[in-house]
């Protein structure tokens, strides 16, 4: 592989969706470099938040036939590909563009892992590799005999490899921590239509259901979980740690004594209107962990909590 690097904008080009994962995606390629045979390219990453992978995407052209895009896990001794968790086929043709490979099954990656984007590539294509970055590309190796032995692992200032992951990038928002009872009874429960998105394409309502009627509440959150004892002989729990941000007080509605109130926030539009909030700007694989906060006289220090949930931001 080797040859002069030139520039070129991908004109026309437009994504039905942003990829839960991407690397070098931007408008440019270095046209001279090419694949010199057919092996499997592994490059390595690490997944930015937990997701489900379900398909994969490579920039090459140049030739035809089907080839190969599938995802590994990491032998963290020997910094090699371990085990194909999943894998999918794809048809290039001589147009250089994005090519996609479908994942026979979703592979379930976990935020802060590191993993193995695998090519198995064909003779004369060409590579998938960015022509503007600057310093030096990802780690990456090659095996010539399906991944049953890896060779040398490189890394050059001019192999900046170009992939796209897509697949289920909000997964769905984590519940966890327990919620105290409240002085009628009421066990407040906290939940999130979805997890939030950097681009604000997702919507996420932050819902608090089984609240004591006529009561004021309000949703707090901070940027790390801890659960603990709220207060001495209560049964509510403080399921976030300092420091934390509060959003806007509300009543429950609902009628007195009864568990028939409910708090609800737009998540999204509060970020939105609060730019300078505890945890923004908020980028991907980014957490926030809330919990509600409700008005009890009788209990200890006055109030009930509810359990929290737990938000990954995702594209």
């Amino acid at each position: 592989m080797g040859g002069a690097i030139a520039a070129v904008v991908l004109a026309g080009m437009v994504r039905a969706q942003a990829p839960c994962h991407a690397e070098n995606d931007g408008a440019s390629f270095n046209d001279g470099v090419s694949i010199g045979g057919s092996l499997q390219l592994a490059i390595r990453f690490v997944a930015p938040m937990s997701f489900a992978a379900t398909r994969l995407e490579v920039y090459t052209g140049e030739a035809s036939g089907v080839q190969g895009l599938a995802l590994w896990s990491n032998n963290a001794a020997a910094n090699r590909p371990a085990a194909m968790l999943g894998t999918g086929g794809m048809t290039i043709a001589s147009a250089k563009q994005w090519y996609p490979a479908q994942l026979g099954s979703s592979v379930a990656l976990v935020g802060g892992q590191t993993y193995w984007f695998v090519w198995s590539t064909g003779p004369g294509g060409q590579a998938s590799v960015d022509s503007l970055n600057a310093g030096l590309g990802q780690p990456y190796c090659a095996s010539t005999n399906g991944g049953s032995t890896w060779g040398s692992v490189f890394q050059f200032a001019d192999r900046h490899w170009k992939f796209r992951i897509g697949g289920n990038c909000a997964a769905d928002p984590i519940v966890f921590c327990t919620a105290g009872t409240s002085t009628y009874g009421c066990v407040a429960q906290i939940s999130a239509s979805a997890n939030p998105s950097v681009s604000g394409a997702n919507g996420c309502i932050v819902s608090v259901a089984t609240v004591e009627g006529q009561r004021s509440g309000i949703l707090f959150y901070s940027l790390a979980p801890l659960p603990q004892p709220w207060c001495s002989g209560g049964s509510s729990f403080l399921c976030v740690k300092a420091p934390t941000a509060r959003t806007v007080a509300q009543g429950s509605g609902g009628t007195l004594t009864s568990c028939n109130g409910a708090l609800s926030l737009d998540w999204q539009a509060f970020q939105a209107a609060n730019p300078g909030q505890l945890g923004s700007p908020w980028s991907v694989g980014s957490k926030a962990f809330v919990q509600g906060w409700l008005r009890d006289p009788p209990s200890c220090k006055t109030t009930t909590l509810t359990n929290a949930v737990e938000l990954t931001y995702g594209p």
